[in-house]
């Protein structure tokens, strides 16, 4: 599905168009034989829910398990990550999904809405076990008192991935205030936070520019000097949930976003705009990366990569990834904190043990990661 979106993307519309268009530079992120990061986060939530299920966390035993999926978008991953986990979950999915005011798909279709028929049409294709119809609620997460789930219910289970960072476009004109973003990150957990049962489990993934375990984050760290990145959110969302006197616990990955490796002059033709409608394959690709990396959506009429050409750090920005690129081989990794919250103690304490459990089979998921990335390639 991202495939054929992307190539309609491409046909449909100009280069310097594709770059400016969020989705089309996040589907050739997305390129499961090219990016290791959504293989390893897979494994981890499979792992991570068998042993929620065997210590039981979160999930129910003895009826469905209420899932709230928090910045839902137009329901792929959420389709994705719910059908992979269904078999732990015995009596099924009670599901229920949130994203922001004004979040539309291509076909004008809020995302809440969308998601929700997505989950309901991936139960009638036997994926999941579905209890109850799926609910969608559109509402500001990091501003004001908007609910995230329907009244009435607590969720067992919440789960958010790779939205935090969103603050910044929330903020609008304070996106640079330090007090805003901190509020609207505190608003964002606390939300969730109020929509969680009290034995229930909240999950969430982002990137991270810790560098504890000596792994580099070569994408956090560049775009924090250059963008004003937020490479700090697991931290920020640790705080917080013990601030409101629960627990979390933490372990950091690292995989690999492939990029060309290429000469001199190719890089070179990417810091200049007027040359952007004749790159070759490997040039584009490069170039969506940079622009899914350095966007943000402050103005749907420029990229990235246009507005760091405006400030005349474009170059300077290549520069660096390609300079990362050619000393790992043909990659940058991608940093991430796979984080598990929860109110109560006991969750806490096993929380923790999984944790290391995950942290200690880490190097046999690696394993796994490279041969799934192989294997989309066709290689496999």
């Amino acid at each position: 599905m991202v495939e054929s979106a992307f190539i309609h993307a491409a046909i449909s519309k100009t280069f310097a168009e594709q770059l400016r268009t969020y989705d089309d530079c996040f589907a050739e992120f997305l390129d499961a034989a090219r990016n290791g990061q959504k293989h390893l986060q897979a494994i981890l939530l499979r792992e991570a829910f068998e042993r929620f299920r065997d210590g039981a966390v979160g999930i129910q035993s003895n009826t469905p398990t209420v899932v709230l999926d928090v910045s839902c978008g137009p329901g792929g991953y959420s389709t994705a990550w719910t059908s992979q986990v269904a078999q732990f979950l015995p009596h099924g999915i009670e599901f229920h999904c949130t994203d922001f005011k004004g979040g539309r798909c291509r076909d004008g279709i809020p995302y809440p809405t969308a998601t929700a028929e997505a989950i309901k049409a991936a139960s009638a294709r036997g994926n999941l076990r579905l209890a109850g119809e799926p609910s969608g609620v559109e509402a500001d997460l990091f501003l004001g008192t908007d609910a995230i789930i329907i009244a009435g219910r607590n969720a067992h289970i919440v789960h958010w991935s790779h939205s935090g960072y969103h603050v910044l476009d929330a903020l609008g004109d304070q996106k640079s205030d330090a007090a805003a973003i901190a509020h609207g990150l505190n608003t964002a957990v606390d939300k969730m936070w109020a929509a969680l049962d009290g034995s229930g489990l909240m999950f969430s993934v982002h990137q991270t520019g810790d560098v504890g375990d000596g792994i580099p984050s070569d994408l956090a760290s560049v775009s924090k000097r250059y963008l004003g990145f937020l490479d700090d959110i697991p931290a920020r969302i640790t705080g917080r949930i013990t601030e409101n006197g629960g627990h979390v616990a933490s372990l950091h990955f690292a995989a690999p976003l492939q990029f060309p490796l290429m000469g001199d002059g190719k890089w070179d033709a990417l810091k200049d705009p007027a040359r952007w409608e004749s790159l070759d394959g490997d040039q584009t690709r490069a170039l969506r990366l940079l622009s899914f990396i350095a966007h943000d959506f402050s103005d749907s009429q420029k990229s990235g990569p246009e507005r760091l050409a405006e400030i005349d750090r474009l170059g300077a920005f290549v520069d660096e990834y390609k300079g990362i690129v050619r000393r790992n081989g043909g990659h940058i990794y991608v940093k991430c904190a796979f984080q598990m919250g929860g109110k109560s103690e006991e969750v806490g304490r096993k929380l923790a043990d999984i944790a290391v459990e995950l942290e200690a089979n880490m190097p046999r998921y690696l394993v796994e990661m490279r041969r799934e990335m192989a294997k989309a390639s066709g290689q496999g």
